[in-house]
């Protein structure tokens, strides 16, 4: 890339790459899309007096006309033209009874196959009630999630990772794998999913994104990325330029391989080192290619903006702590995202790194012999165990700081070993010189992503799409299932109707849910809750 795409850190000398404003507020304006007010129904022709004057909140400026099949047919008085409101979620549906079965199978890890055997359904019939629920789905939430910053918190901890998804080739003349990413941070103490957005648009296609370009002249010689017409979406020409450049077929997935801890950040380290933009990790492997339907966006865009919407929701907090996959597209989202407080003394963040690779015996024998030396430590204190950790953290952060002027090297380990993160290493990111070692020791020893990794985990146990591909000598690296899905759009659906089951649906602990827990839910909802959810009107405004 050219000299004038990055920025110059004056003070660590690091750089990073020049982003477009519009471009991450388009993005966020399409993840969040669905906290919008609805608009209350009104006449529908143009011109008219009574154009957007609502139905129930100016009764007087209508007459009932009739309905049938779960809507209501009005006559405007003041064009005398008619028009019908949907009063029924389920209105003109042929099966409706049905609807809970297909999305209560379809978070329990049944093929599409076998709800259509289950329910009798059509493979297209089930398909339109998969599109039906995931509009629910974002109804329901959307209006939950609208007075989501409305909630004074003292304190609140988040988990942000990625994940990335395969999309199956459809012509055997083209047999190359759509590699999307999702990016999801999870809310620790509750355990509500606040975002999993996926780098990807279904709502336009790359024509219309390749005449955009053409029109803006984003095609000359020495165009910057960021005055592109819509930057945040991936070019024909520049996903063939990165993926006929790139050494292997697929992007690495460096967590399946046996590594210990410190190798797995040093690979990761190297592998942001080559990449053309530390902060564009989903850089094309030769066996990739864009989707037929809709439009890859650029995750570092879709990065920016999901942390911006995060930001939104937890913004009645007083402090916010942040714990990341060591990645580089996330730490410059969310710090990004959070600069103000962080300046403030008010947010902090943190890289979380742990040995992926170790059988459930090894983990098991490493977290007991864990547990003896806190014990120690905390007998040799005089003081409880916690206090034990953070004394430690501490005092290895103070030893790291004084041997390594470079911040990105100041891995401290976690004295702490559990089955789900052994060998942990934590590396702070927002040391501003204001902080004392102690302080920091605090945030370095509550570091944890497990709540993100074991969402992570039920995802892919739980739906068929979302399966991690295992590749085979037969096939060359190129990877496909009989489970996966052949439409990006269908993964993006996924997403979203799984994330509202576990935060609103599923109990943890037979009682209480995420969302209750966050404080958007007085008690657990039913699937028939969103199933015939439907907008409140009043006074022309969404019921909040």
């Amino acid at each position: 890339m050219a000299p004038d795409s990055f920025l110059k850190c004056k003070r660590c000398l690091r750089t990073l790459s020049i982003k477009s404003n519009a471009a991450i507020a388009a993005e966020m304006s399409r993840i969040s899309a669905y906290l919008e007010i609805r608009p209350e129904p009104s006449c529908r022709t143009p011109g008219c007096a009574n154009a957007g004057v609502g139905v129930y909140s100016r009764p007087e400026a209508y007459a009932a006309h009739g309905g049938r099949r779960g809507a209501q047919r009005f006559r405007c008085k003041a064009c005398r033209k008619t028009f019908s409101v949907q009063l029924k979620a389920t209105a003109r549906q042929k099966a409706p009874h049905l609807n809970r079965t297909v999305f209560a199978e379809v978070v329990s890890k049944k093929p599409l196959r076998g709800i259509m055997e289950v329910t009798g359904l059509s493979a297209s019939a089930v398909y339109d009630k998969l599109d039906f629920l995931y509009r629910q789905c974002r109804g329901f939430a959307g209006e939950r999630e609208r007075r989501a910053h409305r909630i004074e918190r003292k304190r609140v901890q988040l988990c942000v990772d990625r994940q990335d998804y395969m999309i199956n080739w459809r012509s055997k003349s083209a047999r190359k794998n759509i590699q999307l990413t999702a990016i999801c941070t999870v809310e620790v103490d509750s355990q509500y999913v606040l975002g999993h957005h996926l780098n990807f648009d279904p709502d336009i296609n790359q024509t219309e994104v390749e005449d955009a370009a053409a029109l803006n002249g984003d095609f000359a010689p020495g165009t910057r990325s960021y005055f592109r017409a819509q930057p945040q979406y991936w070019l024909n020409a520049e996903f063939a330029r990165m993926a006929g450049i790139s050494k292997t077929d697929i992007r690495p997935d460096f967590d399946g391989e046996e590594m210990t801890v410190d190798e797995l950040i040093a690979a990761k380290s190297r592998w942001e080192s080559i990449l053309p933009d530390p902060e564009r990790p989903d850089f094309p492997g030769r066996g990739n290619q864009l989707s037929p339907d809709g439009v890859m966006t650029h995750l570092d865009y879709t990065a920016y903006a999901h942390a911006r919407l995060v930001r939104r929701f937890v913004s009645g907090a007083r402090y916010a702590t942040i714990y990341s996959d060591q990645d580089e597209v996330l730490r410059a989202a969310f710090i990004s995202a959070f600069a103000p407080k962080i300046l403030l003394e008010e947010a902090e963040m943190a890289y979380v790194q742990f040995q992926k690779q170790m059988t459930i015996d090894e983990k098991k024998d490493l977290a007991r012999r864990s547990n003896k030396e806190i014990a120690s430590l905390a007998l040799a204190s005089g003081d409880t165990e916690q206090a034990a950790i953070v004394k430690f953290m501490a005092d290895e952060y103070a030893a790291a700081v004084s041997r390594e002027p470079d911040w990105r090297k100041r891995w401290v380990p976690h004295p702490k070993s559990t089955t789900n993160e052994p060998r942990r290493r934590i590396l702070y990111l927002t040391d501003t010189g204001n902080k004392t070692p102690e302080r920091i020791g605090w945030t370095l020893a509550g570091a944890t992503l497990a709540p993100v990794d074991n969402y992570f985990m039920r995802l892919r146990r739980k739906i068929n799409y979302l399966e991690r591909p295992i590749p085979t000598r037969s096939n060359a690296s190129r990877l496909w299932s009989g489970y996966h899905a052949y439409d990006p759009k269908r993964v993006l659906q996924m997403l979203e109707i799984f994330r509202v089951y576990t935060n609103y649906i599923r109990t943890n602990d037979g009682k209480s849910t995420p969302a209750m827990k966050f404080g958007l839910a007085k008690g657990p909802v039913r699937f028939e809750d969103i199933i015939y959810w439907m907008p409140r009107f009043n006074s022309g405004q969404t019921a909040e």
